[in-house]
């Protein structure tokens, strides 16, 4: 046991994860409603919980923890960070026995400053499914503020479903913990709009709120020399783009954009047919994942958009 990763709260111990916890945590991963927003099935035996448990403990990146009462050192939970690539990613899975008693919080809150104070982490990210309030509110109890969301699918669903992306910053955490922040916080970006270079702002503006569902943000100048239109439901989410005029009048550069929709792609796709957009590869699932289709805007942008398949 790594004694320099295991530690204690109040009601609980956190060590190091083994893959002699499959044992005792297959009861966890076998059941229901543990598993209902797992992005696999429930597992059926004790191999593939082991099989799980070893990939976790494989990844050079990650850090897992088998939650244990105080008491005695049975697995009754994980906690763990996921060591993906980008945003450093939590999870965490508690068995049903023991909910609605502050373990998993406990276990969260003391994983947490393990990341910001020894592993030296500058953020960490949750993806929790929309239906899965309990989650959500735990999230917000230790800290953590919703910053956007997006759909995906797993492969044992038939349906897509919204994620939720919930985060927290080292220094929210200091400040919620009383401290000041050890150093000042990088730049943010908050988001890509993409400027694209055309002979007529107005024409191509028009084009895209009258053909592609879109809305008019603004047009500068008169006649207009730049412009933006946007299509979602909120004012920080959604596809924004830009439009400049080409100074000289030239053909379109190489730029393609990919667009991810909601579960509504098959409405999107009969309804820019039906207003006569210039369909370039018809609708259709990738080998990748993706189902997409791709048009061809009045300017001869290549425009593609895609929801998981």
């Amino acid at each position: 046991m790594d004694e320099q990763r295991t530690f204690r709260t109040d009601r609980l111990t956190l060590r190091p994860l083994a893959a002699s916890d499959a044992a005792d945590l297959f009861s966890m991963y076998a059941h229901p409603e543990a598993m209902r927003y797992w992005d696999t099935p429930p597992h059926k035996d004790v191999a593939t919980t082991r099989a799980l448990l070893e990939r976790m403990i494989a990844n050079p990146q990650g850090c897992a923890w088998a939650i244990c009462l105080a008491q005695n050192d049975r697995a009754i939970g994980v906690v763990e960070y996921l060591g993906n690539p980008g945003v450093p990613g939590m999870g965490y899975i508690l068995h049903p026995d023991y909910w609605r008693q502050g373990y998993t919080s406990e276990a969260v809150h003391a994983a947490l400053e393990y990341g910001f104070s020894v592993l030296g982490l500058d953020r960490v990210e949750l993806w929790i499914n929309d239906e899965n309030v309990a989650s959500q509110r735990l999230a917000k109890k230790v800290g953590f503020i919703r910053r956007g969301r997006f759909q995906q699918k797993y492969h044992h669903h038939n349906a897509v479903h919204e994620k939720y992306v919930y985060g927290m910053y080292r220094h929210e955490w200091q400040q919620l913990a009383g401290h000041p922040p050890a150093s000042t916080p990088a730049a943010r970006f908050y988001s890509l709009q993409p400027i694209l270079l055309v002979p007529d702002v107005e024409a191509t503006a028009r084009y895209y709120c009258d053909k592609l569902g879109f809305s008019l943000s603004f047009l500068y100048g008169d006649p207009p020399t730049h412009g933006a239109v946007a299509r979602g439901d909120w004012t920080t989410e959604g596809a924004q783009i830009q439009f400049s005029q080409r100074q000289p009048a030239g053909p379109s550069p190489a730029v393609e954009l990919y667009f991810f929709v909601g579960p509504q792609l098959e409405q999107l796709y009969a309804d820019y047919s039906a207003q006569g957009v210039e369909v370039v590869r018809e609708l259709a699932t990738m080998p990748w994942g993706m189902r997409e289709f791709a048009i061809r805007d009045c300017n001869g942008y290549l425009l593609r958009f895609g929801t998981p398949g």
